[in-house]
């Protein structure tokens, strides 16, 4: 005698007591889940199932009634949802399909005996084994085609999950699949759309995210943006309210989770290791809140924290700024006052000195005044420096020729015993620009090819660029040279050669040299290295050509 069969409510039985044995603890049971900056511990599923925020499309609301047990998941989406059925579940599906394949080839037999029988009556002989080949031929057909149809009609919802997927794969979350009853495969489907639900859900608050932190920008203050980033974040999270508070986090206690109340969530606002904030809002009591979520609002709580400290530093540096702006104006006024006081004496010491050396020759007069030129000098290019920077330097357009004016500026420097070559090819060509200025320059130039030329010959070279009406004076030392790490930085103010300290000049001689021919609408530069000179400058100067009487 068999044994008896187990009847279909003992297995759902012993269902029931695996499924109790596997239910996770409930919430009255200690867990190991810290609140930290979250707020208190992430929601079970039964305060999932109470359901989720409607954003307009009514998905949250589907998410919450297939969490609450109450339908399946169907989501609408932009698109219509995809149905891979006919209205019966793929396991009464399954069921028919192995029942129709058992019955159907035998039934068909049946009723080919039963006709031939009736039609053709128990005649003996070789007929009824013909008959016989026919219906199992023609039961074999039947066999197959029916088990092609129903195992295409159910295999249909596996293959419309696979495409779903696909698409999922390719970021194509709008068409979600219905699949009728409560067995494993609509279980499938209801698990697919839930994730591509929540999935689409976190990349619009990942787009909001992003489009928020590229609105940001230091330029906009710690308070604004502070006051835009809260906003942000209930807007990108659906939050009921936000606020961001530039304050220690641990200080402030994480707020009880109440249910069927606001739901609070936090963040900290973090800059590397340094926690600059806190970032506290409250979500509507049926929306639910994963882990995924809270990583999502760490993550915007980060890069707000980064760009409150890229305005803070921003905001730091714009008052040291404008502080050294104050500290530069102040110098200027100094230089421009102590220039201005000092040009006067100076002015008074060289001319008594030279006066007493014409009666009574004294090297020591001589002294007295060369050095009182040399800080006349110097006194100039402060005076000139505050006016370019001040932008009262007006250049007054004149025309000479250079050849005079150069040897003018030579002998005013006494260096009768270096060397002095002048070549001139201007061919009658004639400066327009300033006298004064000019011979500022030069004296710069000149000056320091004696200096630095170490005594050698000093060459001045003029010549005609008649294409572009220029005439370029070159002066060039044969000392060492400017070595190459230095070329860009020479024109620099205040800048000097090598190892030179300030008694050796006030490093502001080449840049007030070339801002003064650039005022005058020309250009100081310096020439290229070679080998059988040291040092030379090129001006270049607006010129004409004289008219011939």
């Amino acid at each position: 005698m068999d044994a008896p069969q187990p009847t279909e409510a003992e297995p759902n039985e012993a269902a029931a007591e695996t499924q109790a044995d596997a239910e996770p603890p409930t919430e009255a049971e200690p867990t190991d889940t810290a609140a930290d900056d979250t707020g208190g511990a992430l929601p079970t599923e039964a305060e999932l199932s109470e359901g989720v925020a409607d954003d307009g499309t009514g998905e949250s609301a589907a998410v919450a009634a297939h969490l609450a047990g109450t339908e399946p998941l169907v989501l609408t989406g932009d698109a219509d949802a995809e149905r891979v059925d006919s209205g019966i579940s793929f396991r009464n599906r399954l069921t028919i399909a192995l029942v129709a394949a058992a019955v159907l080839p035998l039934a068909s037999f049946g009723l080919v005996v039963v006709a031939a029988e009736r039609f053709l009556g128990p005649e003996p002989g070789d007929t009824l084994p013909r008959i016989l080949i026919l219906t199992i031929a023609i039961a074999a057909l039947l066999a197959v085609l029916v088990a092609f149809a129903l195992a295409s009609d159910l295999t249909a919802p596996l293959r419309a999950i696979a495409t779903a997927v696909d698409r999922v794969s390719t970021g194509d979350l709008s068409t979600p699949i219905t699949v009728s009853g409560d067995d494993e495969l609509a279980r499938l489907a209801e698990s697919h759309n839930r994730l591509a639900a929540e999935l689409e859900r976190r990349n619009r608050e990942l787009g909001r995210i992003l489009a928020a932190l590229v609105a940001a920008s230091p330029r906009d203050g710690v308070a604004w943006l502070i006051g835009r980033a809260a906003e942000d974040a209930r807007t990108a999270f659906g939050m009921v309210d936000a606020r961001i508070m530039l304050v220690d986090p641990l200080t402030v206690p994480a707020e009880e989770r109440v249910p069927g109340e606001a739901l609070p969530v936090r963040a900290s606002l973090r800059a590397g290791e340094d926690r600059l904030g806190l970032l506290i809002g409250h979500l509507p009591a049926t929306r639910a809140w994963e882990r995924a979520d809270q990583d999502l609002l760490e993550l915007f709580a980060s890069e707000i924290g980064v760009a409150v400290r890229n305005a803070q530093l921003f905001e730091r540096v714009g008052a040291q700024n404008a502080r050294l702006l104050e500290l530069d104006a102040a110098k200027d006024d100094f230089l421009r006052g102590v220039s201005h006081n000092l040009q006067t004496p100076l002015t008074s010491i060289r001319a008594y000195a030279e006066r007493l050396d014409a009666e009574r020759p004294d090297r020591r007069l001589g002294i007295i005044a060369e050095q009182a030129e040399r800080l006349s000098r110097m006194v100039r290019q402060l005076l000139t420096v505050s006016r370019l920077e001040a932008g009262t330097l007006r250049p007054e357009a004149d025309v000479f020729g250079l050849a005079p004016r150069i040897r003018r500026a030579w002998e005013a420097l006494g260096a009768e015993a270096v060397p002095f070559n002048l070549d001139d090819r201007s061919g009658g060509w004639l400066a327009v620009a300033d006298g004064d200025q000019v011979d500022q320059v030069l004296w710069a130039l000149l000056d320091n090819a004696i200096k630095y030329g170490r005594r050698g010959p000093v060459d001045v070279t003029i010549d005609v660029d008649a294409s572009a009406d220029r005439l370029r004076l070159t002066i060039a030392d044969h000392g060492p040279g400017i070595p190459e790490t230095e070329r860009e930085a020479l024109f620099a103010r205040f800048a000097r050669v090598g190892d030179q300290s300030a008694e050796d000049g006030s490093g502001l001689g080449l840049y007030v040299s070339r801002e003064l021919a650039r005022s005058m609408d020309g250009d100081l530069v310096l020439e290229p290295p070679d080998a059988d000179r040291g040092a030379a400058f090129t001006i270049v100067l607006p010129a004409e050509q004289a008219l011939e009487v």
